[in-house]
């Protein structure tokens, strides 16, 4: 309804009343916006996931005097206790501002409440030309993946273990794609991984292996077969003697038919294996894997091996 000139040339005097008669039957009068609430949307629920991913927002902003709110004061650093003041270091050097390292959050696990861990895959994207660095684009991209798993006490990060692949050009390894729906009989992801291992370890695979895996599944971007996936196993097993598999950490994501573990070896090397000699000495790594299922059965696999480590007890 247009405003009266009375009410224009004087902004005291009320809006007057419409005219029922000026209507039609069937018009309306259109509701006043400021009549009508604003649907103010609900805060993020604050748990380690949300946590996690402010945690990487400060990385990449370079705001490292507030990662002392993300962190507990006794902090351990792939089973070494460092100083806050230490693993800040660590972060400021690898993501220094002549890098451009930017890390995104690919997929994560876990992170519901306050005392849930955190798996997550990274990458991690920076500029490089000729043997400098830089933030321009120009240069050559370089980027890699990470893989972090994170334990948590009242709220803050307390235990940190870290791997990641070799830094090359072109694009880290995707995520699988679009998942079918979960099967109608939920699975209990942890009990079933827990007795993936046993087969394991308990050398079953030949007999065994396809209950848990798919006839055909990928491992790292690389399509195989079942018994082919357990060979990359039986190779570890005949290269360093008394190996055995063991899951340190196991998180679950029932809705997206995934697992994230950290699974942690020891052993003596009895052959060359992993870029590296046998030198007679013991061994301790550890390997970091994403698993996705199919009705029932890992399809996808994408792991980081902390081949690093593992080389440098080598002597």
């Amino acid at each position: 309804m247009e405003p009266s000139i009375a009410n224009l040339n004087n902004p005291s005097t009320p809006p007057r009343p419409p005219n029922p008669t000026h209507l039609s039957a069937n018009a309306a009068i259109a509701p006043n916006p400021q009549d009508t609430p604003l649907e103010i949307p609900p805060p993020p629920t604050v748990d380690n996931a949300y946590r996690f991913h402010s945690f990487i927002d400060r990385i990449n902003l370079r705001q490292w005097s507030l990662l002392s709110a993300s962190f507990h004061p006794r902090l351990r650093y792939n089973h070494t206790d460092v100083s806050l003041f230490e693993f800040t270091t660590l972060l400021r050097d690898e993501f220094a501002p002549k890098t451009g390292a930017q890390a995104d959050v690919v997929t994560l696990v876990g992170g519901g409440g306050d005392r849930e861990g955190v798996a997550a895959r990274l990458r991690v994207r920076r500029i490089v030309r000729g043997e400098k660095v830089y933030c321009g684009a120009r240069g050559e991209g370089r980027e890699y993946a990470r893989h972090m798993v994170l334990g948590w006490e009242r709220g803050k990060i307390a235990v940190v273990f870290d791997a990641s692949e070799d830094e090359g050009p072109g694009r880290i390894l995707p995520l699988p794609g679009l998942r079918p729906p979960p099967p109608r009989v939920s699975v209990d992801l942890e009990a079933f991984y827990r007795e993936y291992l046993k087969c394991i370890n308990e050398g079953r695979m030949d007999e065994e292996l396809g209950r848990f895996v798919k006839d055909k599944m990928v491992w790292n971007g690389t399509g195989m077969e079942v018994g082919q996936y357990a060979g990359l196993m039986k190779a570890s097993f005949e290269a360093i003697q008394g190996l055995e598999f063991k899951a340190h950490t196991v998180l679950v994501d029932e809705g997206r038919q995934m697992l994230a573990v950290r699974i942690e070896f020891a052993g003596t090397p009895i052959k060359p294996y992993g870029g590296a000699i046998p030198s007679g000495k013991p061994v301790f790594f550890a390997e970091h894997v994403f698993y996705w299922l199919e009705q029932g059965r890992i399809s996808d696999v994408l792991t980081i091996v902390d081949w690093e480590a593992y080389r440098a007890q080598m002597g």
